[in-house]
């Protein structure tokens, strides 16, 4: 019993921080306001603790960390990014809860922006004080619901009680899933049995992502209908795209960052990863509103069709060079066509 209480004291106490790290590159009209939505606090107030009262004497908002890393943009995207920043210096009341950082990258590519966003979350704060850091990797054209932090925590909790069910109580092909993973577990090991430490770790949730919703009124049906479909289709495969704020814990991101050397479906290689590492994602229940011009542009089903026919490319082992052509060619197309 007091095993399991100082157990959940030091959860309770490595859960306090969220960082941020936006990638963007031209995006001066989204910058902005995806910056103040990472910013913005509202929920239960000191919810942070909420969820490990016991283990937590003192009450404190949870620290918030942002990371703009930019791609070499041409337009005033950093421009913009710094007048946020800016603003917040002055119009903050000398607490130390959030934290901007500005970082302009040489190289594009969003596995490159997002690597060296988290490097600079990681070093120093997950050292030096020996907590659980949330990396949230955001693109800059997409916007965070107001209490994305208790989301976040909120969906790896619902997360670890279903694992939790499903070991105390497995169905028929859950013992079967099990068995093949520890098989599998087992054999990358090279026929060494795991530690508790390691099969607790397979077991607690580590990486997650929201659902999705398209922004603005204009044909609002069939934006709910392309929403619908995404999130239907992340439930099933547990693969989400990168669009809907994949997050994942620092310890978990220190072992597995996104490859470099993909410049297209960077994000949806690591979701891949993630869940063949770590198992299926905790899924939030608030979504994040994502820009809807490719939609609008292109056509919502044609911009669905090319999304699947890339994922199905992607899966038969195409090459991403080849991947990355046709999805520009295929959007300038359809472009050129709708209007």
């Amino acid at each position: 019993m007091t095993e399991d209480k100082e157990d959940h004291q030091s959860e309770g106490k490595r859960l306090k921080s969220i960082s941020v790290v936006i990638s963007c590159l031209n995006e001066s009209e989204n910058i902005s306001k995806c910056m103040h939505s990472t910013l913005a606090q509202k929920g239960r107030k000191n919810w942070g603790n909420q969820h490990h009262a016991d283990g937590v004497r003192e009450k404190e908002r949870v620290r918030t960390k942002v990371v703009v890393v930019d791609g070499g943009s041409t337009d005033d995207t950093v421009l913009r990014a710094k007048k946020v920043l800016s603003d917040m210096k002055t119009k903050s009341d000398g607490k130390d809860e959030e934290e901007v950082i500005i970082v302009e990258c040489a190289k594009r590519g969003r596995a490159k922006q997002f690597n060296r966003g988290g490097r600079v979350v990681l070093r120093g704060s997950l050292e030096e004080t020996k907590e659980e850091n949330i990396l949230v990797f955001l693109h800059a054209d997409t916007t965070m619901p107001e209490t994305y932090r208790e989301d976040i925590y909120d969906a790896l909790r619902r997360e670890r009680e279903r694992r939790e069910r499903e070991r105390r109580f497995p169905s028929a092909w859950g013992v079967i899933k099990n068995g093949c993973a520890k098989f599998a577990r087992l054999g990358r090991s090279g026929g060494k049995a795991e530690s508790t430490n390691e099969n607790n770790r397979a077991d607690a949730p580590c990486w997650g992502a929201f659902p999705i919703k398209l922004s603005g009124e204009r044909s609002k049906w069939k934006k709910c209908v392309v929403a619908s479909f995404a999130n239907f289709r992340t439930r099933r495969t547990s693969i989400p795209y990168g669009d809907q704020a994949i997050f994942v814990t620092a310890s978990a991101f220190a072992e597995h960052k996104f490859d470099e050397s993909k410049m297209f479906m960077e994000d949806y290689e690591y979701s891949s990863r993630m869940k063949k590492c770590f198992g299926k994602p905790a899924i939030c229940k608030s979504p994040v509103v994502t820009d809807s011009r490719r939609f609008e542009s292109v056509g919502f089903m044609n911009t669905t069709m090319i999304n699947i026919l890339c994922v199905v490319g992607f899966h038969l082992k195409v090459d991403v060079g080849v991947l990355a052509n046709f999805y520009r060619n295929a959007n300038k197309r359809r472009e050129v066509d709708t209007n």
